[in-house]
């Protein structure tokens, strides 16, 4: 068996399992006190679950957006493939996404546009909101934000 008892009775695998091999383990435990009296034998089963990996699924990487045709869903057939719950519960998921584009400069791409520029000129919804506003006093969270000090309407901020 790839398993040892210590002196305080925790159980330990000797050698790394694999629940490809083996899902399962059967050992015999037997107690011993400090005059040396066994107790009887007690099964121990030691259930070995199979590696837990999660990932994505069906997440294209580019889209082509029109102007004035509304919102669009951007990864409409996304999957997170999650463990079994039975391994392990999940209570929170937090993604990042990263948008950017091969044309910078080019019409409604730029980051200069306010979200009223946007809104009028690239059809921007009116639901749309400006996640990184200027500095203001409702705003103030921006202000340790470095900045590309350029000519722009807004500040264009940099993210290493």
């Amino acid at each position: 068996q790839p398993f040892a008892v210590d002196d305080k009775g925790v159980v330990r695998n000797t050698v790394p399992l694999s629940a490809n091999e083996s899902r399962r383990h059967v050992i015999s435990v037997v107690a011993k006190d400090c005059g040396g009296r066994e107790s009887s034998p007690v099964l121990v089963t030691i259930s070995v679950l199979p590696r837990c990996i999660t990932s994505w699924t069906d997440v294209s990487t580019s889209m082509t957006y029109i102007p004035g045709t509304g919102p669009q869903p951007v990864f409409p057939q996304a999957k997170f493939q999650l463990c079994s719950t039975n391994v392990c519960k999940p209570t929170k998921l937090e993604t990042s996404l990263t948008l950017h584009t091969d044309h910078v400069g080019v019409g409604c791409d730029r980051d200069t546009y306010t979200l009223d520029s946007q809104r009028k000129m690239c059809g921007a919804s009116l639901a749309a909101v400006d996640l990184l506003p200027v500095a203001t006093d409702d705003a103030k969270w921006v202000a340790p934000l470095k900045t590309d000090n350029g000519r722009e309407v807004g500040p264009v901020y940099r993210f290493d």
